[in-house]
């Protein structure tokens, strides 16, 4: 076999957090900064879902959606984290970072899926099992789109992480939420 020069077994442990910052174009989940829906308040992720799971007599939903807009030599990638309480309304948290421009489509799409994938992760053991969490991915469902080549392989990636998931045209958190949010970036 070539070495063409990447080992992915590669141990990074050596490296700062700022160096793997700068290697991978973003921080650790630990450091994402997430903010209320205006982006004025800075909010604790630990604290809104803590909120909404003693606030409201119904369990709440959460659903977590990632979109990225690309200007100039930046992307901005926006993660939106609602929580929704059946009939009775919910609230959403966002968290926006820049990041270099991606070199393929397949690149973004899987880049704005571990967005959300990595926000399940940390949510999901701060809540019940009665409160479901569901990533909705920015991809079509029709293949005659450019994202629709990549949607089984997106579906795959989420469901073996055993969240459910909403693809375009349901997949209202990335499409419409985290969507507005970065095209103000």
């Amino acid at each position: 076999m070539k070495n063409d020069g990447y080992n992915k077994f590669e141990d990074y442990s050596h490296l700062s957090k700022s160096e793997k910052k700068e290697m991978w174009g973003y921080p650790d989940f630990q450091e994402w900064k997430w903010k209320s829906y205006d982006n004025v308040k800075d909010v604790d992720i630990d604290e809104f879902v803590n909120k909404h799971l003693t606030c409201r007599e119904t369990e709440p939903q959460f659903y977590i959606g990632t979109d990225s807009q690309t200007r100039g030599g930046k992307t901005a990638l926006t993660t939106a984290l609602i929580a929704y309480h059946m009939n009775k309304g919910g609230s959403v948290i966002i968290h926006t970072q820049k990041v270099p421009n991606f070199t393929s489509l397949r690149q973004k799409l899987i880049a704005e899926a571990m967005r959300s994938l990595e926000t399940a992760w940390y949510v999901d053991p701060l809540i019940p099992e009665e409160s479901k969490i569901i990533i909705h991915v920015d991809v079509n469902s029709n293949l005659k789109w450019r994202s629709g080549q990549y949607r089984d392989e997106l579906i795959g990636m989420i469901m073996a992480q055993g969240f459910k998931l909403a693809i375009k045209p349901d997949a209202w958190a990335s499409s419409k939420v985290a969507d507005k949010k970065c095209k103000k970036y």
